[in-house]
């Protein structure tokens, strides 16, 4: 007798219906367990997508060189909400922040330091310094984060 899984339809109708029954449960997990399979591949083929997503030193298209960008959100999806070739205070966003410094080299005035508030379970108070662009020029906040300041300075 054949694997039930490979049953033509002939000897499906020919069958006893009980054993068509049988069968035909058979042939039903096979391909439900098939088709998990298939998902399982597709998931996995998009899970490694996002991990060979851009690094953080590629400041995303919309923002301009000579900036400092802020996204509503945690992914730098969509255009920033707030961009200057200044300076940028007290800012909220109740999705998260994303921040990058698409600037250029210029001694004492290429750098991005920030200063936020984040919720106590997000971590609380942060302050850091981002590069220009070809170095770590981008930095992302979950949930509810206040950004007190991104301000234009020296090296990091």
């Amino acid at each position: 007798m054949r694997d039930a899984g490979h049953l033509g339809a002939a000897e499906l109708t020919t069958a006893a219906p009980s054993d068509r029954k049988r069968r035909g449960d058979m042939v039903k997990t096979r391909l439900r367990a098939k088709a998990g399979v298939g998902v399982a591949a597709v998931l996995m083929m998009a899970a490694m997508g996002v991990a060979s997503a851009p690094s953080a030193a590629a400041a995303p298209a919309d923002c301009p060189r000579e900036y400092v960008c802020v996204w509503n959100n945690d992914t730098a999806s969509g255009k920033p909400k707030w961009k200057s070739k200044g300076n940028l205070y007290d800012l909220h966003s109740e999705k998260g922040v994303t921040i990058v410094n698409n600037g250029v080299r210029q001694p004492g005035a290429d750098h991005i330091w920030y200063n936020l508030t984040a919720t106590p379970e997000n971590g609380g108070n942060f302050k850091g310094c981002l590069h220009y662009p070809n170095d770590t020029n981008m930095v992302t906040f979950e949930g509810p984060v206040t950004l007190h300041s991104a301000r234009w300075g020296g090296e990091c």
